[in-house]
């Protein structure tokens, strides 16, 4: 990762292990807009599950779920309508709010209009949902909460690697129109060609759309999706009529509900969960093979840091992926998601981690001088005791995070998971979401982690 990528509060997509998160993409039909006041859709017509009004297939014992919100780290569908804060909007959830109706109780989450009630017209909003039929959907946004689209998004625009990646591979280049990407971030993202063929990149800077260029698009999205909490530019390019989706990418755990979520809104839930599922099976065979056999005491500690001198925090975006990959952090959760950390300071040599595990990217199938390229990363961190034991780590910020997490695990654990465990997740992916991409394509021929063993007689 660089410094350009945490300013504009990253996001290289990916992984959870019990939660995951997921996307957001927007408008399509109907109304526009970053409209918070609440709309009522009609009620839709024929046969559909638990049919639009209270009663019917409701069990007779319900216990409703209470909540205002929705748990991003918890790689829930984040669709107001998701009654029971589960991964998908199905039947189940009619049963939840019929049953929230006859106790007389509130959810915000079962509140699918958004009206402040728990009554039939939530029953009807989301048979439209599960139906795939033209409403008005409410999700919850990283920045404005509880925010209204139309359903479904049919025209959006993805901003940076972290929500391009997962959005590509989940079938949402049907619906694109322009992308935004650095230059740095297109040469390493080389699975998102086909998307670069096709496609006009708007970017000017991480965490800016150039106005000028995403109005000589020929088709204008009417959403734009991205990563961070804000864009530099947001209220200018809000007056052009077009609405932004916040969606957490960036978050190790949060990208599950980012991408189940921005997935859903574009009408292809099925896929969205499908790529979640990729990652949860990642992380549930390591759990198998690591964390199940392992003591606490038996963990590796480790740090992990990116943007040459900067450590992440335990609500970071890499540290997550070490814990879940076996490692245990040694940093707390900060204020923000990093600390800075600058030639002298004697504050990291107290934590003596036996793993540093360092970010940043490079061509995901280019060719590299790993020892040029270890040396500049570790470069800040010489004096720690990780890189004297040889445990200092260097990855590509490329790689979706399942990705980065079992690579994270070969480096700690190659005698629990085996050698080329990585290589092997990393083949996987490629030939089940970018098919495309290069038929030749072996994980093997490139590089994708860097050990010392690697480069010791080069350094």
């Amino acid at each position: 990762m660089n410094k350009n990528v945490i300013i504009a509060i990253v996001a290289v997509a990916l992984v959870a292990v019990v939660a995951i998160a997921a996307f957001a993409m927007m408008n399509g039909g109907g109304n526009s807009g970053n409209d918070k006041t609440p709309e009522i859709p009609d009620n839709p017509g024929g046969d559909t599950p638990g049919g639009d009004t209270p009663g019917g297939d409701t069990p007779s014992v319900i216990d409703p779920v209470i909540a205002d919100s929705f748990d991003p780290a918890s790689g829930v569908l984040m669709v107001f309508g998701n009654a029971n804060a589960d991964r998908v909007l199905d039947s189940k959830d009619v049963d939840m709010v019929n049953a929230l109706i006859k106790s007389g109780k509130y959810s915000a989450i079962a509140d699918a209009n958004m009206d402040k009630m728990i009554d039939s017209k939530d029953v009807s909003v989301i048979n439209a949902l599960i139906n795939k039929r033209s409403t008005r959907m409410y999700y919850q946004d990283l920045s404005d909460g509880p925010t209204g689209i139309s359903y479904p998004v049919t025209s959006f625009m993805g901003i940076h690697q972290f929500v391009l990646i997962p959005m590509v591979a989940i079938g949402g280049m049907e619906y694109m129109n322009g992308y935004t990407l650095s230059p740095s971030g297109e040469e390493a993202a080389t699975m998102l060609k086909t998307l670069y063929d096709v496609e006009k990149n708007v970017n000017t800077s991480y965490n800016i759309v150039d106005v000028e260029k995403f109005s000589s698009l020929k088709v204008k999205p009417k959403v734009i999706l991205t990563y961070s909490k804000s864009l530099s530019n947001e209220a200018k390019l809000e007056k052009s009529g077009v609405q932004i989706v916040h969606l957490d990418f960036n978050g190790f755990k949060e990208s599950v509900s980012a991408i189940r979520t921005a997935g859903f809104m574009i009408g292809l839930a099925e896929n969205a969960n499908n790529y979640v599922k990729f990652y949860e099976d990642v992380i549930a065979d390591i759990n198998e093979k690591v964390t199940s056999k392992l003591t606490d005491s038996q963990r590796k500690t480790v740090m992990c840091g990116y943007m040459t001198n900067c450590i992440d925090n335990l609500n970071g975006s890499y540290t997550p992926m070490a814990i879940a990959a076996g490692g245990k952090g040694v940093l707390e959760e900060g204020d923000t998601t990093y600390k800075e950390f600058n030639r002298g300071d004697e504050w990291i040599l107290s934590y003596n981690e036996d793993f540093f595990m360092y970010l940043t990217s490079w061509e995901y199938t280019g060719k590299i001088n790993p020892a040029e390229m270890y040396k500049k990363s570790a470069d800040y961190f010489t004096s720690l005791k990780s890189y004297k034991s040889g445990n200092f780590v260097v990855f590509n910020s490329i790689m979706p995070p399942a990705l980065t997490v079992s690579y994270m695990a070969e480096a700690m654990y190659p005698e629990l998971v085996g050698e080329g465990y990585g290589d092997s997740v990393n083949q996987k992916y490629i030939e089940t979401y970018f098919p495309d991409f290069d038929k030749t394509f072996k994980a093997s021929d490139h590089t994708y982690m860097i050990t010392y063993d690697m480069v010791e007689g080069s350094l």
